[in-house]
C-alpha cells in the first residue's frame, strides 16, 4: 500500500516536535537555551527527518544516524564553554542528549496514546476521520503531550522549581556572565564589610582571573597566595564554616555587578568567590543569596 507524504508538512511536524523537545529538556535540566539556537537546531532536525525518510534509513544504521543527529542538535542548542575538561564536556553532552531523546520518545508516546483514545471515543470530528491528522489537532495534541511530559518529568524528579538569575560582572577589566541559582542557604558574607558572597564555578571564570589567583583557587592553597603582598590586592580571604569544620574562600570585589531576575535588573554589591563544584549546582554557574 503506497502512502503519500508531503515533505513540507513532514518537515514542519518534526521541526515542531524537536523544538518542543529541546525547550522541555532545557526546562527539566535547568539549562539556558537561546530561542534562535533552539529554532536552528529544530529546523536542522526537521531537515534530517526528511532526508532520512527519503534515504529509507532503517535498523542499526538508522538508529546510529538518529543518535548522531540528536547529539548535533543538542550541541547547537546548548553550546559548550570553550574552557573546561574534555570528559566534563562529553558528560554534559551525553546527559543532555539522553534527556532530549527521552523527552522526544515521551512526547511521541503521549501523542500516539491521545490520538488513539480520541479515535476510540468515535467523536464526530472531521479531524479524526481518515488516516490524516489535521494541523489544529496536531497542535492540540502537542500542547497536551508537552504538558504531560513536563509534569511527568517533575514528578519523577527530573526537574525542581529552582529560581535562577543572570549575573553580569566586570572583573579585572573583563566582563563575564553567570547563571546563578538563588540559594537561601548561601549565607556566606565578608565579616568586615558584610557584603554577601556569590560562590561561582571556577571554570565559568576561566580567562578572566589572573593566573596566580586561578592557580590558588584550583589548588586550594590560599595561604601561600596571600603571603605575597601583591596578591592581597586581587582577592580577600573569607572564613566559612562547613560540615567538616572551618575553611576559607578567596573573594573578588567586582568593578561592577548587575543582577537580572527576568523581571527586574539592579546593581548589587556582592563579592565573587571562585570554587570547584562541578555538577553539584545542577547546571548553574554560581550560587547567590539575595537579601
Amino acid at each position: 500500500m503506497e502512502q503519500e507524504i508531503y515533505a513540507d508538512l513532514y518537515f514542519l511536524i518534526n521541526t515542531s516536535m524537536d523544538l518542543l523537545g529541546l525547550m522541555l529538556s532545557a526546562a527539566l535540566l535547568h539549562r539556558r537555551i537561546r530561542r534562535w539556537r533552539a529554532i536552528l537546531a529544530a529546523s536542522l532536525g526537521g531537515i534530517y527527518a526528511v532526508v532520512s525518510l527519503l534515504l529509507l534509513w532503517d535498523g542499526a544504521i538508522g538508529f546510529f544516524a538518529d543518535c548522531l543527529a540528536a547529539i548535533f542538535m543538542v550541541r547547537i542548542a546548548f553550546p559548550l564553554k570553550k574552557e573546561g575538561r574534555v570528559w566534563k564536556k562529553a558528560t554534559y553532552t551525553l546527559k543532555t542528549t539522553a534527556v532530549f531523546l527521552l523527552v522526544s520518545m515521551l512526547l511521541g508516546g503521549v501523542m500516539t496514546a491521545l490520538y488513539a483514545a480520541l479515535n476510540r471515543l468515535e467523536l464526530p470530528l472531521e479531524a479524526l476521520q481518515g488516516d490524516g491528522l489535521s494541523v489544529w489537532l496536531f497542535a492540540l495534541l502537542s500542547l497536551i503531550a508537552g504538558l504531560v511530559t513536563a509534569k511527568g518529568g517533575r514528578f519523577w524528579g527530573l526537574s525542581q522549581k529552582t529560581k535562577g538569575v543572570t549575573v553580569h560582572a566586570l572583573l579585572f577589566g573583563r566582563s563575564v556572565t553567570l547563571y546563578a541559582m538563588v540559594d537561601s542557604g548561601n549565607l556566606c558574607r565578608d565579616p568586615i564589610s558584610g557584603r554577601s558572597v556569590i560562590v561561582a564555578e571556577l571554570s565559568a571564570l576561566e580567562g578572566v582571573l589572573p593566573p596566580s589567583l586561578r592557580r590558588a583557587c584550583e589548588s586550594g592553597n590560599y595561604t601561600e597566595f596571600l603571603s605575597v603582598y601583591e596578591n592581597s590586592r586581587l582577592a580577600r580571604p573569607i572564613p566559612i564554616q562547613t560540615a567538616s569544620g572551618n575553611s576559607m574562600l578567596l573573594a573578588i570585589a567586582p568593578d561592577q555587578l548587575i543582577v537580572d531576575t527576568g523581571k527586574e535588573t539592579f546593581e548589587a554589591n556582592h563579592l565573587i568567590a571562585p570554587v570547584r563544584f562541578g555538577e553539584s549546582a545542577g547546571g548553574f554557574d554560581a550560587l547567590i543569596g539575595l537579601d
